[in-house]
């Protein structure tokens, strides 16, 4: 009967082999444990020269005791219980008692090697040395004549002791196979009642076990996809790229990708893979282990999204525009004069415009540089026109929070060739961040410098700026917007320009908002093949702890730019 599991899978060879050599130091008999077939599992313990020197010395000798162990062992098994017998190959007197685990004969326990009787035939013995290739037939017949005697009565004693060995052994390995079966069993409903799919791939890059939702997923039975090669799985150019990237290869660690599955019937759909490498008990390579998750509602979603997104961002901006150009119209007095009180508040309400339009905007723009049609609309123009027009911008909220709004530039034009809006928007969100973070009564510096000079200075400021500022060409325009706020931690400067990113921690005023002005400012200066970076702190920390930001960007000056 087929064994279901490995004795050694349930006991450890060591513990059987110390099992072994207390029974044989208090039974003086030899021992040894082996499979049903009657190989060894553990080594011979306490075994007689004369078995180990003759009769197992030669080809034909130990096929003999191999052939006299599964006897032993066959016939135990079929009476489940100790059988004494003759060794088919010395005649000696051996005992098997079967290891049966769950109706399973998974080994047998071997002991003997004695002799309830002096050998009196010699002839027989000769014949048998001979049968199995001794030359040395008196070196034989002096070791036979020194195996123990032991009287049936002891004998019987020692029969007992092995099968209580024999159930103790059994008790160990039955306790390990139960908690074994119980922890597949678990493992199974486990795996079974995940929606995903659950597979795992031999190193030969089949598949060797895969749950129902996996199968069911691509269409299959399980048993239908146990064997197949992982690569029918999945579109043949995207697992060839996944496979040479290491996703379908036994690398340490993790990978997760994003592929296009195929189903039984030729259909396809989007997943998400994440494999890990699986090593065997000497580290080598067994294949990995895998997660299969069917995207396809959340690409859908996402496009959705995606669409509503550009829709409604694309249908705001004309009622925003439409919106802010009457306010503009009204504040510059072409509908009546109105009083100081009245455009006070006409002009609160336009900057406000000003900024949901930019807002909307900049939601378009980074939703058109993911569908790939983001494009500049570029001119010559002064950028210190642009930056002077981003700042008429906060006038009034400057001037209610008693801040001072400075422009450091040279007088004669610096002309570069930009998407004059786009790089106004980005100006008007460095702007808006810093007023908004600034304390009441402080000072905002702008600052617009070409060939580097402003860098160099900020530079020798702090490590942050050296570091930013390395890889400055003397042919660009590097305009910085800095304040007297709270600063920014170090542990956020390398994430504050991704999309959505905000901060918001203990100790540091929280930075509300759709974390999308910082996301197109980059956009926008990368487009123009500019670089845009922070430096924090840039003064001591002073006036209740403020230390102060800089955003810095920069611009080609001869107006080289990248493809949207």
């Amino acid at each position: 009967m087929a064994r279901p599991i490995h004795l050694l899978d349930l006991v450890s060879r060591e513990k059987l082999e110390r099992i072994l050599q207390v029974f044989t130091e208090v039974a003086g008999v030899a021992s040894i444990i082996t499979y049903p077939d009657g190989h060894p599992i553990t080594l011979p313990c306490n075994f007689t020269p004369f078995c180990q020197t003759y009769c197992r010395a030669t080809a034909k000798g130990r096929a003999k005791c191999i052939e006299s162990d599964h006897y032993g062992g066959s016939q135990s098994a079929s009476i489940q219980a100790p059988f004494t017998y003759q060794c088919l190959n010395s005649g000696l007197t051996d005992c098997a008692a079967p290891l049966i685990i769950e109706g399973h004969h998974l080994a047998t326990v071997l002991c003997g090697q004695v002799l309830e009787n002096p050998v009196t035939d010699e002839k027989q013995a000769i014949e048998r040395a001979r049968s199995i290739g001794i030359k040395d037939i008196d070196g034989y017949l002096r070791e036979l004549a020194k195996i123990p005697l032991m009287s049936r009565e002891k004998l019987l004693k020692v029969v007992n002791l092995m099968s209580e060995i024999t159930v103790t052994i059994g008790e160990l390995a039955l306790q390990k196979y139960t908690a074994q079966k119980r922890s597949q069993r678990y493992l199974s409903r486990l795996v079974n009642s995940v929606s995903d799919c659950i597979i795992s791939i031999s190193a030969d890059d089949t598949v060797g076990m895969v749950n129902q939702a996996g199968a069911a997923m691509f269409g299959y039975k399980p048993d239908q996809i146990v064997g197949k090669p992982i690569n029918v799985l999945f579109a043949e150019e995207q697992y060839k790229a996944a496979h040479h990237e290491g996703a379908f290869r036994a690398l340490p660690g993790k990978v997760r990708t994003d592929l296009t599955a195929v189903r039984a019937d030729g259909s396809s759909f989007p997943v998400q893979v994440c494999f890990s490498a699986i090593n065997d008990k000497r580290e080598a390579s067994a294949g990995f282990v895998g997660v299969i998750r069917d995207i396809s509602e959340e690409k859908q979603i996402e496009r959705m999204k995606e669409d509503l997104i550009g829709m409604i961002t694309h249908d705001l901006r004309n009622p925003v525009l439409s919106l802010q150009r009457a306010l503009q119209i009204i504040s510059d007095g072409f509908c009546g004069s109105v009083s100081l009180d009245q455009k006070q508040v006409v002009d609160l309400a336009l900057f406000t415009c000003h900024q949901l339009y930019g807002m909307v905007s900049d939601i378009l723009d980074i939703y058109r540089s993911e569908n790939g049609q983001f494009a500049l609309q570029r001119s010559r123009v002064a950028i210190q026109r642009v930056v002077e027009e981003g700042l008429s911008q906060f006038e009034l909220l400057a001037k209610e929070k008693g801040i001072t709004l400075e422009l450091v530039a040279q007088r004669e034009p610096i002309n570069v060739n930009i998407d004059e809006s786009r790089i106004r928007r980005t100006c008007v969100n460095l702007l808006d961040n810093a007023i908004k973070y600034s304390p009441e009564k402080s000072r905002i510096i702008v600052r617009i410098e070409k060939q580097g000079e402003v860098c160099a200075l900020q530079a020798g400021n702090s490590r942050a700026a050296r570091e930013a500022g390395k890889g400055h060409r003397k042919d660009e325009v590097l305009v910085s917007v800095e304040d007297e706020g709270t600063g920014i931690p170090k542990a956020y400067q390398s994430s504050i320009f991704d999309k959505y990113f905000t901060i918001n921690a203990g100790g540091v005023p929280s930075r509300e908002g759709t974390g999308l002005g910082l996301a197109f400012c980059r956009l926008a200066v990368e487009a123009h093949g500019g670089r845009i970076w922070i430096v924090s702190p840039v003064m001591e920390k002073t006036r209740k702890g403020k230390s102060g930001c800089r955003f810095c960007f920069t611009l080609p000056a001869h107006g080289n730019c990248r493809a949207g």
